[in-house]
């Protein structure tokens, strides 16, 4: 008789640091195409969390590159890295991108998940350890 197999909630490589959200964000992507060149492409977030987002690229890039990605709503520049390809459709591919760390305010949205800012646990682990 073997094992019970693990769920994939129960892959820590499933579980989500923070919520997403559908929210339409315009940002421009700094990438270095398979050519080296560098360029900037102006596109749309499609799914958006405190760390990283779904987003459509024309541009030709790889898992486990970096990009630079610019909200021009705020004017903030942040370093992100290539986690996932989706299908390419109408000239733009769905790229998953992950930042180097974790910046909620990078969106600009209002009234976003509590578990962005730190949420009750985080909450709990800043109060004094008692001795």
């Amino acid at each position: 008789m073997s094992a019970p197999k693990n769920s994939a909630k129960d892959d820590p490589r499933s579980r989500r640091r923070s919520k997403r959200i559908r929210a339409r964000v315009r940002i421009a992507v700094r990438v270095e195409t398979h050519e080296r060149e560098i360029i900037w492409e102006e596109t749309d977030a499609l799914i958006v969390n405190a760390h990283g987002a779904l987003i459509l690229l024309s541009a030709h890039v790889s898992r486990d590159k970096f990009l630079t990605i610019r909200n021009p709503k705020n004017e903030k520049e942040i370093l992100a890295r290539i986690t996932s390809l989706g299908a390419r459709f109408m000239g733009k591919c769905e790229v998953g991108i992950e930042f180097i760390r974790p910046a909620p305010e990078f969106w600009a949205i209002e009234d976003t998940p509590e578990d962005w800012h730190g949420g009750p646990l985080d909450a709990r682990r800043r109060q004094p350890q008692k001795v």
